[in-house]
């Protein structure tokens, strides 16, 4: 795969004609990374941002359906890897994860994100919405970094269940939650028709309505995990994809979850939790206890640029 130069655009008009292209062909038009300010005199904009990880289209799909509703509305709109999108895959071969150099980091892809984060910053955003699909099969979640009643009434408005991700570092919501009130939202598989739905609908209700849901009242049925454990493969391991079944659910003492090998389970301070979580059973990986499992994901590719999954513990 050739590459480009990644230089952010900040756009003033949102050209009609990109609500007839798929997210396969926004490089073409586009280039590279760019910025929508749709912004409206004394009105805080709503920013979004759709792409991060080129395979994810749901949030794009979404943005073209919803094109008149986020021009009347005030704005801010972030198309991210767009090159990543024109083939097809999460980020190029030997390039940054677009959603892990929000905090730090010396790549192309972290300065692009350091100046959003500037420009947006100093917009004062009434919120920030990152759109993305599941690596695996799980049910709809949101993805916090806070706990405050409005982020926790927005999180409730779109699934009933919330992570508060510890983990990993540089992602985007993680840093925007320093100057506004953030959250992702992760919609299902980009196969699933219903992830587009999904994602249009939460985001219609968001570009209608300035005002937290629900009064920022936290609803009772959300139920809220926080990422204990960040779960990568050793080297020669063999993933399972039928421990999928185990997202948000619970995987009994004794569960091996790849088919060969061994794995790896990190603290969000970088402390080795292996020893807490594993034992092993004929060169098997087995859980020492019953635990509950996040984001595990079928794809090689993923698990080894990312991680296999999370374990989650409850957040009272």
């Amino acid at each position: 795969m050739s590459s480009r130069a990644m230089e952010l655009t900040v756009e003033r008009d949102l050209p009609p004609v990109l609500a007839d292209l798929p997210a396969t062909a926004l490089a073409d038009q586009l280039g590279g990374p760019t910025l929508f300010d749709l912004r409206k005199p004394d009105q805080p904009p709503l920013f979004v941002s759709v792409l991060l990880h080129g395979n994810e289209v749901s949030g794009w799909d979404a943005v073209r359906a919803l094109f008149a509703e986020i021009t009347d509305a005030s704005t801010l709109l972030f198309l991210g890897n767009l090159e990543a999108a024109a083939h097809g895959v999460r980020a190029l071969p030997g390039r940054a994860d677009f959603n892990r150099v929000w905090e730090q980091g010396e790549s192309a892809e972290a300065a692009v994100a350091a100046e959003v984060t500037t420009y947006v910053k100093a917009a004062n955003p009434r919120m920030a919405l990152d759109i993305h699909n599941t690596t695996g099969e799980n049910p709809p979640y949101a993805v916090i970094s806070r706990l405050d009643p409005e982020t926790l009434a927005f999180a409730g408005a779109f699934s009933t269940r919330a992570l508060l991700a510890t983990q990993p570092h540089g992602f985007q919501t993680r840093r925007f939650a320093q100057f506004c009130t953030a959250m992702t939202i992760e919609v299902g598989t980009p196969e699933d028709p219903s992830s587009t739905t999904r994602a249009t609908g939460f985001l219609a209700a968001l570009l209608a309505d300035n005002a937290p849901p629900n009064g920022a009242r936290v609803p009772e049925s959300l139920s809220l995990y926080e990422t204990a454990a960040r779960v990568t493969l050793a080297d020669g391991t063999v993933l399972d994809p039928d421990m999928q079944r185990f997202n948000f659910r619970t995987a009994p003492a004794g569960t091996a979850l790849t088919r060969s090998g061994s794995l790896h389970a990190t603290a969000a301070d970088d402390r080795d939790l292996g020893p807490e979580y594993f034992g092993t059973n004929n060169g098997l990986a087995v859980l020492k206890r019953p635990t509950m499992l996040a984001m595990y994901t079928g794809e090689e590719e993923a698990a080894r640029r990312d991680c296999l999954c999370y374990f989650l513990e409850p957040v009272t």
